[in-house]
């Protein structure tokens, strides 16, 4: 595991560029957490009835596994995690919506980040750094659709499957099932239709994934896989602001390696709920996944999460249970290359996780720029469930429990990081945009705006 360095600086200089911008809006579904300090979305108008909404986040983070264990896992590794900036271009009423997140961890963390557990993009016990270009989607929306509201979005980003994708949820560390409950990073094009508290989506998008962060050649596999999504939102607040949400997700997913392709089916089910307990806002998630490959088993994740904030404090703990593939590794414990895997490689083992993720953050900052210093710990514990003695807890890893701990500044320019895995009408930036300025009564004859997004 490599410190950053001036690459990191680099970035660094990039995401505060983004600080001095001219005004705010709340977010919208958020007030009814009184505790909460107000930390409030960038927003400039640009005129004509065109907005540009964003934010940009880092977390110098240094994380210390398995001390006081001897083998591969007793590792410490210096990171800016999740260096990012995401923004969304509005037009008049949000008929149209460019939604765009950079990603920077190819700079920042090259040789991924220490991450018991983890898998994916030929990275293992560590998690690969994502591509540049995370997302860029177009969505043209219609907001007065057989009674209810429908987008069709085309571009690089999330297929519609599963649930948020991880870094806009509490924890450091991403679950085990990282691969089994997001389709990120494809070439895709998503429909969904919204209508009284339901949406039912649809996509057809490229199956392979990126090799690298530099990687964009997985548009050339494009429309050999879909996915599809049903959800239902209840209580307080609107759309994907809605205090609960139920879900149910499948994906049908083709990728090649070496010329020959193979075909994974995946489910996702999930409930979801923001809402307030007394003063305190309570964020939580329960999800089921499971794969099933073609050539041989499948795996699984059962997930459980939630954050409390109470005033300034946010304590927040996740219980995955799961299953991953184990791979052929690249090199010798002590190496950078024991935590890489060929990407084409077939799997030669599973092994079992337990892992039990505790944190704590503190809001020290507020206004544009807000600073939350964290820890966060995590218990683990692996047996093998299939595979070749060589893959026996004991022998691979030295001991078949450990922990690990992080140490960190999460770092927020210009608003918190919003729910990332949906586009148009289901885009939390969007609700925010219709949110924050009424439209002349002619403009809203005109565009159909509802009392609520569904």
């Amino acid at each position: 595991m490599q410190p950053y360095g001036y690459r990191a600086a680099l970035v660094g200089a990039v995401l505060v560029g983004f600080v001095p911008l001219p005004a705010y809006a709340q977010h919208e579904g958020h007030e009814a957490a009184p505790s909460a300090l107000p930390h409030r979305m960038w927003s400039a108008q640009l005129g004509a009835g065109w907005r540009l909404l964003g934010m940009a986040q880092a977390f110098p983070v240094v994380t210390i596994s398995a001390p006081g264990e001897a083998g591969p896992l007793r590792e410490t590794g210096w990171y800016i995690s999740q260096p990012a900036i995401m923004a969304n271009l509005e037009s008049p009423g949000s008929r149209v919506t460019f939604r765009t997140t950079l990603n920077f961890e190819g700079l920042t963390q090259e040789h991924g980040e220490l991450t018991s557990g983890g898998w994916g993009e030929g990275f293992i016990d560590s998690r690969h750094p994502h591509t540049l270009l995370h997302e860029a989607m177009v969505s043209v929306n219609g907001w007065t659709v057989l009674g209810g509201h429908a987008s069709l979005s085309a571009g690089k980003g999330f297929a519609p499957y599963g649930t948020d994708d991880p870094m806009a949820r509490p924890g450091l560390k991403y679950p085990t099932n990282h691969h089994l409950s997001q389709i990120l990073e494809r070439w895709t094009v998503n429909g969904v239709f919204a209508r009284s508290g339901w949406s039912v989506e649809a996509g057809l998008f490229g199956g392979n994934e990126p090799d690298s962060p530099w990687d964009f050649s997985n548009i050339e596999s494009f429309a050999n896989s879909w996915s599809a999504r049903l959800a239902r939102r209840w209580g307080a607040g609107d759309g994907p602001m809605a205090a609960w949400e139920a879900s149910a997700s499948f994906g049908n997913v083709t990728e090649e390696h070496d010329a020959e392709s193979q075909t994974t089916r995946l489910w996702n089910v999930a409930l979801r709920h923001d809402g307030t307990v007394g003063s305190r806002r309570l964020q939580a998630l329960v999800e089921y996944s499971r794969s099933s490959p073609e050539r041989h088993d499948g795996y699984f994740s059962l997930l459980g999460e939630a954050q409390l904030t109470s005033g300034n404090h946010k304590p927040y703990v996740r219980i995955e249970y799961a299953t991953r593939p184990e791979y052929v590794r690249e090199g010798s414990a002590g190496s950078d290359e024991f935590f890489r895997y060929d990407h084409d490689a077939e799997p030669i083992g599973v092994t079992r996780w337990f892992i039990g993720t505790f944190g704590w953050g503190v809001s020290a900052t507020r206004g544009a720029v807000s600073l939350r210093p964290f820890a966060e710990a995590q218990l683990n514990r692996v047996s093998l469930h299939e595979g070749p003695a060589a893959l026996e807890p004991a022998v691979l890893f030295g001991t078949d429990a450990f922990w690990n701990v992080s140490l960190g500044l999460r770092v927020f320019f210009g608003g918190d990081p919003m729910r990332m895995g949906a586009y148009g009408v289901l885009d939390p930036m969007t609700a925010v945009n219709r949110s924050m300025a009424p439209m002349p009564m002619e403009q809203q004859h005109d565009a159909g705006r509802p009392e609520a997004l569904p």
